[in-house]
């Protein structure tokens, strides 16, 4: 695997500068390329508030009494004009206003700014002068109306203030700022990049380990809780996966028990028919009988194998049909009649008539099947296997109760696991392989049918699954 790129540290230090730079970036351009034509606007859309107030303070003919604070507080020269005739005037500029000193700057100044205004009347006269003898660029706004089919035009001037001497300001400063921010920011984003990529390589440590199959550790917890998350997910995964090796060892050992005994077995009887018994017709067949019992215990374990296997497949065929469930489970107990016969089980049914389900017949089969043979392994000394049937909160329930020893409590979840079994010092003295009861559970999963089992020690267990009824 190609583990080469950058490291998580390297990538979150670079992020954060990237970031501090497009920061300081946009101050730049904001506070030295935009000032100027902030400024601007703004210094103009003040001047246009204050036209429109002297313009609404004339329709009401309070212009004396509202606009002087307004003038003041703007820095503005005010002139009203009927016609041609100036018929208000109010000035907080002094020597500075353009509209008190028109004449100065050229003949028939105000004139002229009257006749553009009206023009456009209507909306707005939006104009900038640069006069001889101003130290300041000047704003002038006018405004026209019709009133009484009078023209009635309205004319403020503000100075705009040079913002070229702030800038340089600005822009020395800057570079200092720029400076120590970038310092700053540089030594911030290496400590929380620490911060952050630390739990990281402690997990990708413990990980490493985990992918060596070793299991002495612990995804520690970290201040973040997306990590944490993470960790207890890692650590389930351990556990699960420290389960499926100790499984995985206990399988391989009951594989080699369950297979190297047979074959030992056969090997051996083998061995005395060659030598002893091939002229003794009864220690013969005695002899025939172990070998046949054996060989047929190890087509037992390979069809199991093979079952189980089929019914793991995502691919898994279900043919679902109505069945009736007594005759069905009637059928399915029939197929134990050499244990009947043999070890006296006494099969006690308890079903009513009328129940019908909606299963496979033959995968669902499967797993009465292998409860009863469960069953039978652990009977009681009653030698009593009963199965009932019944409808619970809409569904049917199938029962294989036993009274044999029972199943402690710790050991419930284990008994569905592949050659999991409860006496670890097991003798195969018993029939099946070891993987009846994982077939099972391989089947109901399948089948999203609901399985379980209820034990007692010293009573006895039930084993049940849920069919849905038709």
């Amino acid at each position: 695997m190609n583990s080469k790129g950058r490291g998580l540290l390297v990538t979150i230090w670079q992020s954060l500068m990237l970031l501090t730079i497009a920061i300081l970036v946009m101050l730049w351009v904001l506070q030295i390329v935009f000032l100027t034509p902030y400024y601007r606007n703004m210094k103009t859309n003040d001047v246009r508030s204050v036209s429109s107030a002297i313009e609404q303070a004339y329709l009401n003919n309070t212009l004396n009494e509202t606009l002087v604070p307004l003038i003041v507080n703007n820095n503005v020269c005010v002139s009203v004009f009927r016609e041609n005739t100036q018929i208000f005037f109010m000035d907080a500029l002094g020597v500075n206003c353009m509209l008190n000193r028109s004449t100065q700057i050229e003949p028939n100044f105000i004139d002229n700014i009257i006749k553009d205004v009206r023009i456009v009347t209507g909306t707005e006269l939006n104009r900038t002068f640069n006069p001889v003898g101003y130290e300041r660029e000047m704003l002038i706004i006018g405004r026209n109306v019709l009133i009484n089919e009078e023209n009635i035009t309205f004319l403020v001037n503000s100075p705009l203030d040079s913002t070229e001497s702030t800038v340089v300001i600005l822009r020395d400063q800057f570079v200092y700022v720029t400076f120590a921010v970038f310092i700053l920011s540089s030594l911030m984003a290496f400590w929380i990049a620490s911060s952050l990529s630390k739990p990281v390589v402690e997990m990708v440590k413990s990980a490493n380990k985990f992918a060596s199959m070793d299991f002495k550790f612990e995804f520690e917890p970290t201040p973040y809780q997306e990590f944490n998350e993470l960790a207890q997910a890692l650590n389930f995964a351990k556990e699960q996966l420290l389960s499926i090796d100790t499984l995985r060892k206990d399988m391989i050992a009951n594989v080699s028990h369950d297979i190297k005994t047979p074959l030992t077995t056969i090997k051996a009887y083998t061995e005395l028919l060659q030598e002893f018994s091939k002229e003794n017709p009864q220690k013969r067949k005695e002899h025939l009988d172990i070998i046949y019992k054996e060989v047929n215990h190890l087509s037992l374990l390979v069809s199991d194998m093979l079952l189980l296997t089929q019914y793991d497949s995502p691919n898994l065929i279900i043919n679902l049909k109505s069945v009736h469930v007594k005759s069905w489970i009637e059928y399915i107990v029939s197929l134990f009649e050499h244990s009947i016969q043999t070890l006296g089980i006494n099969f006690v049914i308890n079903v009513d008539e009328a129940l019908v389900v909606m299963i496979d017949e033959i995968k669902v089969g499967q797993v009465l099947f292998n409860f009863i043979n469960n069953a039978i392994n652990h009977v009681g000394e009653d030698n009593i296997v009963i199965i009932n049937a019944y409808k619970r909160k809409g569904k049917v329930r199938i029962e294989v109760e036993d009274h044999g020893t029972g199943i402690l409590s710790d050991e419930l979840p284990n008994i569905w696991d592949r050659y999991y079994r409860i006496d670890k010092n097991f003798a195969r003295n018993q029939q099946g392989t070891g993987l009846g009861l994982s077939i099972a559970k391989s089947i109901c999963l399948a089948h999203n049918l609901r399985f379980g089992v209820d034990s007692t020690i010293g009573q006895g267990s039930v084993f049940y699954f849920e069919c849905e009824e038709e």
